[in-house]
């Protein structure tokens, strides 16, 4: 179907901690879906899955997510650069502790003391003691490299400039990605084209975000958000739900820079955001929600997303053949 990534692969944190109104740039473990073949969405449970990356998407996103690493590691080694593979942890008891991800926020927060602390005039650098994020270690390890061995890393990983490929999503954006290199190397050994590979891997995230207006305008999540806003109104804060929490930390990061004083308030935040979200259940409600309405999207699309769903469940199969 034909409709850049760091060295390490890995996806943000803030994906996981600050993402319950989209649900879309992390795969976590719903509840089991109640969609037969068709259901009432006329969508299966698989395409659900996919779309709203919750259910058996976690499964097989894992096994893809390890194989990929291992050929990327693999190749690069015939190349004669390390790679670290990414590891992947063991799925929790249940689709809200893993989207909340309170034992990442008691650590890292949002991860925004991350992505600030390296940069020019922050003030602070990383402590040695403090692992770095999850996904990280070959970006740590290109940027110790002298410019001219870098370059070459990178080359192996991802070719050049001229080397990148484009791909229009049905939303008119435009997204570009490796043509050659390792990474493309292991993506079309896993999908057969990397458009495949592109497609499934955002195509499925637009059509869920276009559900975001019917989402939020659904008695259910208001409901929900004022239940969250008098929780963390209880602890002494006034956001309105937990994306303005991140987004008015992210604000002040820009202010202030990356101070200790700042990690902790972050992680505060985080921890309490995260706690109220689970009494809450924010992630639940929203799931639900988002495939309740997956009804209304319209048939070009759910069409895409069956087809789709076939390449996914297809390169998840490859994936589990190469690792397991």
């Amino acid at each position: 179907m034909a409709r850049g990534q760091r060295p390490g692969g890995g996806v943000s944190i803030s994906c996981a901690l600050a993402g319950f109104l989209l649900l879309t740039a992390c795969g976590v473990a719903a509840p089991d879906a109640t969609d037969d073949e068709g259901g009432t969405t006329g969508l299966t449970s698989a395409e659900l899955d996919l779309l709203t990356r919750s259910g058996s998407y976690v499964q097989g996103e894992r096994a893809l997510r390890r194989a990929e690493s291992e050929l990327i590691t693999v190749c690069m080694a015939d190349k004669g650069f390390p790679y670290r593979a990414g590891t992947s942890a063991s799925a929790p008891m249940s689709f809200e502790d893993q989207l909340i991800g309170m034992e990442e926020r008691r650590t890292r927060g949002y991860g925004l003391y991350a992505q600030y602390v390296d940069s020019p005039g922050s003030g602070e650098k990383r402590e040695g003691g403090e692992p770095l994020p999850p996904g990280m270690e070959n970006d740590a390890y290109v940027a110790r490299l002298p410019e001219a061995e870098a370059e070459k890393y990178v080359h192996a990983l991802r070719g050049n400039a001229s080397d990148r490929r484009e791909m229009r999503l049905p939303d008119d954006q435009k997204i570009t990605f490796s043509g050659k290199g390792c990474e493309a190397v292991s993506r079309e050994k896993l999908y057969g084209s990397l458009d495949d590979w592109a497609a499934s891997e955002h195509v499925p995230q637009i059509l869920n975000n276009s559900l975001t207006d019917r989402v939020t305008a659904d008695p259910a999540y208001a409901a929900v958000m004022r239940k969250w806003k008098e929780c963390m109104a209880a602890k002494g804060y006034s956001y309105r739900d937990p994306e303005d929490a991140y987004r008015k930390l992210k604000d002040e990061y820009g202010e202030r820079g990356a101070t200790r004083d700042m990690r902790e308030r972050e992680i505060e935040v985080a921890t309490d955001d995260g706690t109220c979200a689970r009494q809450t259940h924010v992630p639940n409600t929203i799931l639900s929600l988002r495939r309740q309405y997956a009804k209304s999207l319209p048939a070009t699309d759910k069409r895409d997303l069956r087809q789709l769903a076939d390449i996914w469940k297809a390169a998840a199969t490859q994936a589990r053949k190469l690792t397991e």
